[in-house]
């Protein structure tokens, strides 16, 4: 299969590039190929606002909906880390027909659609768009509610997905605030519908105290054949241009998507789990990706809002519960495996969303309104098995991934210390209102909240089933028995109830990241992928061996034992110049993590890192930038080698002091870099991915 492929929508005539042809994909709206037909319906519109909308807002929906469908018909790799960064990325080139040709084709817009999807769903997008002749109307799309008219004119539209948060901003608009509202909701599975219903009729059950709110119903069809992606990454996409669509019509110029803060910013809590592998439905980038393109295609500003940005899930619950709505609570749905779910279990009790959700009613002490036997599993002490019996490893890693964030932030002091920790943090204050110093700290106050809602939760939870762990009755991969084991001198050997073997040292790659864990502890903690990281996996992986360094650096590309390595090597001072490089451009990038916490100590000292480097860099080319052959090649990439070995070892020392102090003590940086462990410490290891 092509890394690339085309998706042709409408069947237009386009002439697919010589290779891509057998991978293409076909989708068309207004077509009569069955096997191809996508149906968007969006239902419960009243007559009053049945109206015509500008044909970008056509073409924006036709887009949307195409986008949507192809983020499921393309698989992507594996869930497990080995996939990620390779087959979980994929590139679409799209074909579709407009009626707006010429704006759609602007380089500002395409440019504008390209940016937000592919951080949106970590994918490469390309477009182009040709003459859509004969479309049919918009209102195609559109399905009359014949029992009534609007009674009094709404005054927002907002996204309804039917979970905690967006409940959570239903019982704010309409009972709090006694606003007039339009809900609109996507319904990816009909399994869904009662779910919906009901809540909805709950909702409603709030009028006459409250202004009753409208709701707006968008499904869409199509063959099981397009249903092979499990992530469904474009699909606040087609929401929130469903949304804008119908704000349009009422005359309105904003939309809301409610989402508490700690989702939208998604700090990674596992490797498995870091860049589009962690949803960014409403990350800051994204709302500010959708406002710019909504106010290119409306020709004015329009307002994408996220008002629960600053609040923690817990905090939601809260407010749901003092509106006096908990008893809707149950009634919500927040699991992401709909595939797996049905009315009786509406939610796994193992995916990342079924998490958080218990951790948040129990924090806001209102666990009897979210009945566990709604759960297909208990999120403390169940665990999710395929067909062999077999338990998921993805679950145990992101249980100890998402407690262990929580303790890291709550061994954290300081914004600085915490946006160098979590340097994700960092890179969305630019697309948040405020001072940049004000807006990191409410990130880490927000964060500290959650850390404390957490280990909250987790303290109960463990004293209720104290005889169960001590007894250790509890399935090995449960979420209380990772805690409660992850630091006891306890071997997994011992462990009962078929667990799997879990090393006790382990380093390496996975996805952007590398993994690693080390003597007693029984989670995996995460350290940003750099060079230096590569060299220290293979140091581990190689116990007792000594390997020349110009080997470890350059690997196959030189011979170590060529003369030219000897006093002057053009070649080696080459690679020892672009691994300089390679510390520089981290450097850069810490540097301008610190300009936007303003932490002027630590830009100071990025400054003199960077001039060391760049001395370094001066003084392997020398004059006019030719290589100087004074001194040795392999000196210099000794240098480049040890600086690149300390680097990675200080950003483990941040999370790790322990294993910084291990590494620091057994590996050694001389010509021949060789790691000596005090002990027969063994570690599991993967072969390091090239950078």
């Amino acid at each position: 299969m092509q890394s690339k492929r085309y998706i042709i929508c409408g069947n237009p005539s386009f002439q697919i590039p010589a290779g891509f042809e057998d991978d293409a994909l076909r989708f068309h709206l207004h077509g009569v190929d069955d096997e191809f037909k996508i149906t968007l319906s969006i239902a419960d519109i009243h007559r009053s606002m049945y109206k015509d909308v500008p044909v970008r807002y056509h073409d924006l929906l036709e887009i949307a909906t195409y986008v949507y469908c192809a983020d499921q018909a393309w698989q992507r790799g594996q869930r497990d880390a080995d996939d990620f960064g390779g087959n979980w990325r994929r590139q679409f080139h799209f074909v579709i027909p407009v009626d707006d040709v010429a704006f759609w084709n602007s380089p500002e817009v395409r440019s504008c659609l390209a940016e937000v999807l592919g951080f949106l769903s970590d994918d490469h997008y390309e477009f182009d768009f040709v003459d859509a002749p004969n479309r049919p109307v918009l209102q195609q799309f559109l399905s009359l509610n014949e029992k009534g008219e609007l009674l009094g004119f709404p005054e927002q539209v907002m996204m309804f997905s039917g979970g905690l948060d967006s409940l959570g901003g239903a019982v704010e608009e309409i009972v709090n605030s006694k606003r007039r509202v339009v809900l609109v909701n996507h319904r990816s599975s009909t399994k869904l519908d009662k779910i919906y219903r009901r809540l909805a009729a709950k909702l409603d059950a709030k009028a006459p105290q409250c202004p009753k709110p409208y709701h707006v119903r968008v499904t869409v069809h199509k063959k099981k054949w397009m249903n092979k992606d499990y992530t469904q990454r474009g699909r606040s996409f087609l929401y929130v241009c469903i949304g804008a669509t119908i704000a349009k019509m009422l005359g309105l110029g904003s939309v809301r998507f409610y989402e508490n803060g700690v989702i939208s910013m998604n700090l990674p809590i596992a490797a498995q789990v870091v860049g589009g592998k962690a949803t960014r439905t409403t990350h800051p980038r994204v709302i500010h990706g959708f406002r710019k393109l909504l106010s290119l295609v409306a020709h004015e500003p329009v307002t994408v809002e996220t008002p629960f940005i600053w609040k923690t899930k817990a905090e939601v619950v809260e407010l749901i519960a003092r509106a006096g709505c908990q008893d809707m609570i149950g009634d919500s749905i927040s699991c992401t495996h709909t595939w797996e779910i049905s009315s009786a279990y509406p939610h796994c009790g193992t995916c990342s969303q079924c998490v958080d959700r218990r951790f948040a009613v129990l924090a806001a002490d209102v666990g009897e309104h979210d009945p566990i036997d709604m759960y297909l599993a208990d999120v403390f002490t169940d665990v999710r098995t395929n067909k062999a019996g077999e338990a998921h490893d993805e679950d145990r890693l992101l249980y100890a991934g998402y407690v262990e964030r929580a303790n890291q932030v709550a061994n954290v002091k300081s914004v600085v210390d915490f946006l160098v920790r979590f340097p994700e943090a960092a890179r969305v204050i630019k697309y948040l209102e405020g001072q940049p110093d004000a807006v990191a700290q409410r990130i880490f106050d927000m964060y500290k909240r959650h850390s404390n809602e957490v280990a909250r939760v987790i303290d109960a939870m463990i004293a209720h089933h104290a005889t169960a762990l001590r007894q250790r009755t509890l399935p090995a991969n449960a979420l209380l028995r990772i805690v409660y084991e992850s630091h006891l001198p306890v071997s997994t050997s011992a462990i009962a109830g078929g667990a799997q073997e879990v090393p006790e040292n382990a380093f390496r790659r996975a996805g952007d990241h590398w993994e690693y864990r080390f003597g007693d502890h029984r989670s995996f903690r995460l350290v940003t992928a750099n060079v230096g990281a590569r060299y220290i996996n293979h140091m581990l992986a190689h116990p007792h061996e000594s390997t020349p360094v110009v080997e470890l650096v350059v690997g196959a590309t030189l011979d170590p034992f060529d003369p030219m390595l000897g006093d002057s090597g053009d070649v080696a001072d080459d690679q020892a110049v672009r691994e300089y490089r390679r510390e520089a451009q981290e450097l850069f990038d810490e540097l301008e993590r610190a300009r936007e916490m303003g932490s002027g100590e630590r830009v100071e000292g990025l400054h003199e890192e960077l001039a060391k480097i760049e001395a370094a860099i001066s003084e392997a080319r020398g004059l006019g930038g030719r290589s100087r052959k004074a001194q040795s090649g392999r000196e210099r990439i000794r240098k480049a080698f040890q600086a690149a070995v300390r680097r990675a070892r200080e950003k483990i020392a941040e999370g790790d002091p322990e294993f910084a102090e291990h590494l620091k003590k057994c590996i050694r940086c001389g010509t021949d870099p060789i790691y000596r462990p005090d002990s027969n410490t063994k570690w599991e290891t993967r072969p390091a991915i090239a950078d």
